[in-house]
């Protein structure tokens, strides 16, 4: 079967791109591994995605080690991948599969890599410009921007560098999944919670001005339901499933998003922090509590107004939902005072330890 090309005409000006990648899905339970390439359609100029080999549930079952040092891709794989490509189908099957080499082989080759120091990337094309405008989803620049700049406030959104948007550039949607899947697994547990918040764009919902920096006091019930309203005005996205069509199921790209949302919670308060270095930055006079000196619990539970036997029979969940209570009433932004705010936030710090 040859390799599908384009015929839109501003499509054949980009630079070739093999489009071939790895591809994981999950399937009984257990990963399935497929080696697949996005090209444009001929007739709608869409970047979309096609299977070249079923590789199976084990991957290095396709490399042949040579000794310590290196190895090899197995002929059949590379004579199905080769007449889908103009470069070298066993260099970047060898650059796919390499995950999937021996601990001793990729600690042998990596002390050969990265010698040639690094390449400053040419500046973009007018035809590159046009189609980053048409082929990313607002969705995609979202993710890029937190996973490059780890920030909840979406604020300068539209300032990120376009070249951060090139390598997406040519890839069928199912591809650009792949790319966030592996790039996601970076991500501490503590920030998954805070990605998804900040990447289907919930801020939007809420007028409090800690919602572009501290989502961890908002009213969390709340945010479910704007979560859930998000995630299925995403499915429902003719533009972001472009090349495959909508379903009536979940698809398996949102249903990872589905589970870590209700799975993980906000780590601990690192934005509560922020704002209040930024409080004190402002205000020289105030000193933030002494580390050493650690608020006793009955002096915390005091501050939440809370008999301590109940404070300390209180579940985590709860304790939450009190200080959320506790804290939309106290929030400068809603009259109370500065000093009590942070008395506030030190309180739940320290009982939050004991649970």
């Amino acid at each position: 079967m040859p390799s599908p090309t384009s015929s839109s005409s501003h499509r054949s000006r980009l630079p070739k791109r093999e489009g071939i990648y790895l591809a994981r899905e999950i399937i009984a339970a257990s990963p399935d591994y497929s080696i697949r390439q996005s090209y444009y359609d001929s007739e709608t100029g869409t970047p979309i995605h096609h299977d070249l080999f079923h590789l199976g549930k084990n991957p290095a079952d396709f490399i042949v080690p040579v000794n310590e040092c290196g190895y090899y891709v197995r002929e059949d794989l590379i004579q199905a991948v080769e007449p889908f490509v103009e470069g070298d189908p066993e260099k970047i099957l060898e650059e796919l599969l390499r995950p999937f080499a021996s601990r001793e082989i990729r600690h042998n080759l990596d002390k050969f890599g990265g010698r040639g120091g690094q390449i400053r990337s040419p500046d973009l094309t007018e035809e590159e410009r046009e189609a980053i405008a048409s082929e990313i989803h607002i969705f995609d620049r979202r993710r890029l921007h937190y996973l490059w700049y780890g920030t909840v406030d979406q604020g300068r959104l539209f300032q990120m560098p376009p070249k951060l948007c090139r390598k997406l550039l040519g890839m069928s949607r199912d591809q650009k999944e792949q790319y966030f899947l592996i790039r996601e697994r970076d991500l501490k547990f503590r920030e998954i919670k805070e990605y998804l918040y900040t990447v289907f764009n919930l801020q939007q919902h809420f007028s409090e001005s800690i919602a572009r920096t501290m989502p961890q006091g908002l009213d969390r019930e709340k945010m479910d339901e704007y979560f859930l309203r998000e995630l299925c005005s995403l499915r429902e996205d003719h533009s972001f499933w472009q090349g495959m069509g909508i379903t009536t199921e979940l698809p398996s790209y949102l249903v990872r998003y589905l589970v870590n949302y209700f799975d993980y919670d906000f780590g601990p308060s690192s934005t509560l922090n922020d704002y209040i270095r930024q409080f004190i930055d402002s205000r020289r006079q105030h000193r933030y509590p002494d580390s050493k000196s650690r608020m006793k619990v009955s002096e915390a539970s005091t501050i939440f107004s809370e008999n301590h036997e109940k404070m300390k029979n209180m579940s985590k969940s709860e304790l939450t939902r009190l200080f959320r209570r506790k804290a939309k009433k106290m929030h400068p932004d809603a009259g109370g005072r500065h000093e009590d705010f942070l008395k506030l936030v030190e309180a739940y710090e320290r009982l939050l330890r004991t649970k």
